[in-house]
């Protein structure tokens, strides 16, 4: 067990007020100029997106095209992950309220986790379709594949290159992942174009789906993964619970750190609580702005709330009190 998690002391404490700051800075959040760019960018993104999604979709049902259909399952699901972004952009704006006093950044999770269980179901339904196709094997127009599958590498590609331009945000960065996410399925798609137009062999056209597959499988799961984490106010995947607390309880004025949580209130916002044992409460003013600059310019924590305690204990045996 970490010791910074909670525990008993038979020790006596002498507790400060609890000391909250919630530090407003860039890391925080966008300009305005910003977010009314992202969401421009974002409702482009989704439009084009989701419009040839719909085209890869018929294009792909019309030629027996499973490739094709993949990668239109992983554009529309990519266009779904983008309208949550953008739906999340105008929600997030929303203020705190009394039921709700850390705001709405967690819808984005919510979001995130129901397209999750609709790529889960279309992913399924392809990976039968596959199977399906290998043993009962259909004729595949590799012209009409190699066309349809070369516009969407343009658009995608197209895409990633504006995005990239404009990746200011961690939005943006998100959709822009996305986007190569289907660069790489009209790749794949081209492929098996080729291969059946200059070969005839159509079985390419299954065993190269599976590659889309698994793609959507694995960014699914990625996605649930942050998701839970997320909306089980679980420390954040790119912090290290235990450095935390040892940059915590290294700081100059602390000598203990228990009760240590650290959350996501948002999908890109973190939050710490901890109890920390103080060796001059008169000094704790300073230790607490020491603390706060540490956990936002090492870990990007923006919100801190403290408790300083005295422990006479402790402080002896420490050496910073008679």
């Amino acid at each position: 067990m970490s010791e910074f998690l909670s525990h008993d002391s038979d020790n006596q404490h002498v507790h400060s007020d609890a000391t909250h700051n919630n530090l407003d800075n860039g890391l925080q959040g966008e300009s305005h100029d910003h977010r009314h760019v992202s969401a421009k960018l974002l409702l482009w993104c989704l439009v084009a997106t989701f419009s040839f999604s719909i085209v890869e979709g018929v294009a792909g049902w019309w030629i027996n095209s499973i490739a094709l259909q993949s990668d239109a399952v992983h554009m529309m699901t990519d266009a779904a992950g983008l309208l949550i972004a953008f739906v999340a952009n105008h929600i997030a704006k929303r203020p705190a309220n009394t039921t709700l006093t850390f705001g709405y950044g967690k819808a984005e999770a919510l979001g995130a986790l129901i397209n999750c269980m609709f790529t889960a179901f279309l992913t399924l339904w392809l990976l039968f379709e596959v199977v399906q196709r290998f043993f009962e094997p259909e004729a595949v127009d590799g012209g009409v594949l190699f066309i349809v599958a070369g516009l969407g590498l343009f658009i995608n590609g197209l895409i990633v290159f504006v995005l990239s331009k404009n990746a200011h945000s961690l939005n943006i960065k998100a959709a822009m992942i996305h986007a190569l996410g289907d660069l790489l399925g009209s790749v794949v798609a081209i492929v098996a174009g080729a291969v059946i137009y200059f070969t005839h062999w159509s079985m390419i056209d299954p065993i190269l789906s599976l590659i889309v597959i698994v793609l959507l499988l694995v960014s699914n799961y990625s996605l649930i993964k942050k998701s839970v984490i997320v909306l089980m106010a679980g420390v954040p995947e790119h912090l290290d619970y235990e450095k935390v607390g040892l940059a915590l309880k290294n700081i100059h004025g602390i000598i203990d750190v228990h009760d240590l949580h650290i959350w996501y209130i948002s999908a890109n916002q973190s939050a710490l609580a901890a109890h920390v044992v103080a060796c001059d409460l008169e000094a704790w003013p300073e230790v607490l702005a020491e603390s706060q600059k540490v956990l936002l310019e090492k870990y990007a924590i923006t919100h801190v709330t403290l408790q300083a305690e005295f422990d006479d204990v402790k402080c002896r045996e420490a050496g910073c009190c008679d």
